[in-house]
């Protein structure tokens, strides 16, 4: 029996996740876990945690020095971070 109406699984999810508003918390958690790698091993050991609220990034840090420096880089790591998504997930980062 042939069915005419079938979808991939792919097809399936897609729609799930826009019919469920969810594609931004994906992206904002994707956003979490490409920050060791963009901001590099060293800003990531020091990175304390991670949160995005109102496309936000709020990085906690443990050291005042790197996050003078951080803020320094802002515009440059928000636009790595953009990037590897392929679209604008993020508007800020905030330091503290």
């Amino acid at each position: 029996m042939k069915r005419h109406n079938s979808q991939s699984i792919g097809e399936i999810i897609s729609q799930f996740i826009a019919q469920n508003e969810l594609g931004q918390k994906l992206d904002e958690t994707q956003i979490m876990q490409l920050w060791p790698r963009v901001a590099g091993e060293i800003i990531g050991s020091y990175t304390q945690s991670l949160h995005v609220h109102n496309r936000t990034l709020y990085v906690q840090l443990s050291s005042a020095v790197l996050r003078n420096e951080l803020m320094m880089l802002r515009s440059e790591l928000l636009q790595k971070l953009n990037a590897e998504i392929g679209h604008q997930v993020i508007d800020n980062i905030i330091f503290r």
